[in-house]
């Protein structure tokens, strides 16, 4: 069956990001489905297009100061 993944997922421990389309088995697809992390495709899209997605970039962590129990 094939899916449209809604949120990012592991499928067969391949990352699938959102707007892949990737064809499953029937149970991994009711799965997915059910949890909500891809809906279905029909068998004949017109046109399937698949974005890669840039990964975010995040800001470094900023530490805090130890007080250490000192007032």
């Amino acid at each position: 069956m094939r899916l449209l993944i809604l949120r990012q997922t592991s499928i067969f421990g391949q990352p699938a990001r959102p707007g892949d389309v990737v064809e499953v088995n029937d149970r991994d697809a009711r799965l997915l489905i059910g949890s909500g992390k891809a809906e279905a495709v029909p068998t004949a899209p017109a046109a399937v297009v698949v974005q890669d997605l840039e990964p975010v970039k995040r800001k470094p962590r900023q530490r805090r100061a130890k007080s250490h129990g000192i007032a």
